[in-house]
């Protein structure tokens, strides 16, 4: 492995999630109503009368549910938690704060599937159905079974499994917004840039990391096929092999309906797909999905980093600068990946160093225990009008990059 006079960033991004990430969050419940606080601003004050959306509290429940498994793991120090205030059990017990509220708030027992949103009292508010929001709460679902052992949890799991390919498909592929009922509807929750996407890659990453997570655990092992299935329609509908990207939003029969390079997808595939895939232990499979990492990550680093951070996306050829919180966290764990595959090629592990140290200047915001600003500019001024905590933005991404950091360390026992 390369050494350079850069620190080690996992010992930072460790203290980053013990002393604000894990801290900001547990702050977020709402002891008096149930489940989470559905919005903050920038201004760092919580709207407690929000609406409380089924993303943000699954992105929640698989958040507590992966930190405590690192507990579990003794992969996080128990004094250095309770320096901070707080112990192993309460990051547990608000994983399991979390699941009851989405059992009891969001989960439609009569028709399936989860409500698009509450209230802030816990009534249904948006009761909207998304194969995107099914998908997600699987996945947070299996996390929070793995720690808990709670067997409602992936027997709930399982009722969505099915709800997804009973409800939520055609002959074609997976469809996307529903009435309460499962009638389709235009989709609008997953659609962006002026187009109606019939469907979209980020409702089929959600479906992969979900699917994978339930064959990981030994939960469906008969259900290889469809997931084998899933990454072929990466591979041959989704993959855009003269760009080196992934289309984005589709009509019905995967035509791509917008000029649209989405860096944040494109790298945050290009190292998940591989790690989903090899849950399958298909060799001929993994090798095919390697193929397909390498192309996309080395075009995030050509057309998107700026030696700094890493641009949003490119519409008809216009560069969206700004630099989202997301998008520098999947592109800190793709380009890991790619040099962990490519210890020759050095510039990926200094573009890693390179957006941590952006991040840490520019993005977290001052406060303690601290959020990501929800994006800032390409030279670092933060958006002041965009939330810290909104439906789409939870503990997700941020926690998930310091868990894969910490968790690959471990396995390599380097300095990264």
């Amino acid at each position: 492995m390369r050494t350079t006079s850069t620190s080690p960033i996992t010992p930072e991004l460790k203290r980053h999630l013990i002393h604000d990430i894990v801290p900001f969050w547990l702050n977020m419940r709402d002891n008096e109503y149930g489940g989470f606080y559905g919005y903050m601003g920038a201004d760092h004050v919580a709207d407690k009368m929000a609406n409380k959306g089924c993303v943000l509290n699954s992105r929640v429940l698989w958040f507590f549910a992966n930190v405590y498994q690192l507990c579990m793991d003794g992969l996080l120090s128990e004094s250095k938690l309770q320096d901070e205030g707080y112990s192993s059990l309460d990051v547990l017990d608000s994983a399991r704060y979390a699941f009851r509220y989405l059992r009891d708030n969001f989960y439609d027992q009569e028709n399936g599937g989860v409500y698009w949103s509450v209230t802030y009292d816990g009534k249904p508010a948006d009761t909207t159905k998304h194969t995107y929001n099914i998908a997600f709460t699987i996945y947070a679902l299996v996390s929070y079974y793995k720690v808990s052992s709670d067997e409602e949890a992936i027997k709930i799991a399982r009722k969505m499994k099915n709800t997804i390919e009973l409800k939520c498909k055609d002959e074609t592929g997976y469809l996307e917004q529903f009435t309460v009922d499962f009638q389709p509807i235009v989709n609008e929750k997953t659609s962006e840039n002026g187009v109606t996407a019939f469907r979209s890659t980020n409702t089929l990453i959600n479906i992969m990391q979900a699917y994978s997570s339930l064959y990981r655990e030994g939960i469906d092992l008969p259900f290889k096929e469809k997931v084998v299935g899933i990454y072929d329609t990466f591979e041959y509908k989704l993959y855009n092999a003269d760009k080196a990207r992934q289309e984005v939003f589709f009509d019905k029969n995967f035509n791509s309906v917008i000029d649209l390079t989405s860096f944040g997808h494109d790298i945050e595939v290009s190292w998940l797909i591989e790690r989903m895939c090899k849950t399958l232990h298909d060799d001929n499979l993994a090798k095919r999905m390697s193929f397909y990492s390498d192309a996309l990550a080395n075009q995030v680093y050509n057309s998107a980093f700026d030696g700094r951070s890493v641009a949003l996306e490119c519409e008809n050829g216009v560069m969206n600068e700004q630099r989202y919180w997301w998008v520098q966290t999947e592109a800190m764990l793709g380009f890991l990946n790619a040099y962990l595959k490519h210890p020759e090629c050095e510039y990926y592990y200094d573009a890693v160093h390179s957006i941590w140290n952006f991040v840490k200047q520019y993005m977290i915001h001052g406060t303690h225990p601290a959020e990501w600003y929800f994006d800032v500019a390409q030279d670092g001024s933060p958006n002041l009008s965009e939330p810290l905590v909104c439906d789409w933005k939870g503990p997700f991404h941020v926690g998930r990059m310091c868990i894969e950091f910490i968790r690959i360390q471990e396995t390599l026992a380097e300095d990264i």
